[in-house]
């Protein structure tokens, strides 16, 4: 939880400066006032933290930044500390944004993988373990 260790005190801290109960917080985190109340615990067993979709509908509820509650380092050029994603020279983000390109591309499925897993999800549960047992051998 590199970037959530003060989260606990972060989310407290600002949920009392904006009169905002733990019930409002559950509210824009779709989760239950127990589930925030443990996101602000003060004992280290008892704390847990948020998704990352809990996160940003935290974030975007309150129309804050997302660094409001996150443990990063800010530049003087503005920029988050954050791995992959500072640039120094506009060129920086397309070489950046192309190498993510091609990493993504490596992952996705190709169309025939596609076509299994459309007949694969139409199939009865029957069927499935039949295709399940077959590629497994």
């Amino acid at each position: 939880m590199k970037y959530l260790e003060s989260f606990y005190k972060k989310l407290g801290i600002y949920r009392q400066k904006h009169n905002l109960s733990l019930e409002d917080i559950a509210t824009l985190c779709f989760v239950d006032d127990k589930t925030v109340a443990s996101w602000e615990s003060d004992q280290t067993k008892l704390r847990t933290y948020p998704t990352l979709p809990q996160l940003i509908d935290l974030c975007v509820g309150l129309k804050v930044a997302m660094d409001t509650f996150l443990d990063v380092q800010n530049n003087d050029d503005g920029q988050l500390e954050l791995p992959g994603l500072r640039f120094i020279e506009e060129s920086d983000l397309s070489s950046s944004l192309d190498a993510l390109g091609k990493e993504i591309e490596k992952v996705l499925p190709s169309e025939q993988e596609l076509e299994l897993l459309k007949r694969f999800r139409k199939s009865d549960d029957e069927n499935r373990k039949l295709i399940i047992q077959l590629m497994s051998a």
